[in-house]
């Protein structure tokens, strides 16, 4: 679980890429996924729509859900690389 009122919000958008890595996520959960609010996980998906980090589209379920762009699922992969070989 995430403490977002310490990390900063670059850290919880690197975070929320390499979510996104796995598959498309709603708004509802990746905040909870990140135990943070649906609001502060908007404002981060905000942002990294602005940066052109993600995409949003409608799912079939009419769900809206957000996927990294091609280049933030490269730079998110090579983050939980470095990320997996910390832990080692």
């Amino acid at each position: 679980m995430y403490q977002s009122e310490r990390m900063s919000a670059t850290k919880l958008k690197n975070d929320i890429g390499v979510l996104l890595l796995n598959r498309p996520m709603s708004l509802g959960e990746l905040a909870e996924t990140m135990g943070i609010k649906e609001k502060k996980a908007y404002n981060l998906l905000k942002g990294m729509f602005t940066e052109e980090r993600v995409n949003a589209f409608k799912d079939e379920d009419g769900v809206r859900r957000y996927r990294c762009t091609v280049e933030e699922a490269e730079a998110a992969a090579k983050r939980k690389a470095k990320a997996e070989k910390k832990v080692k």
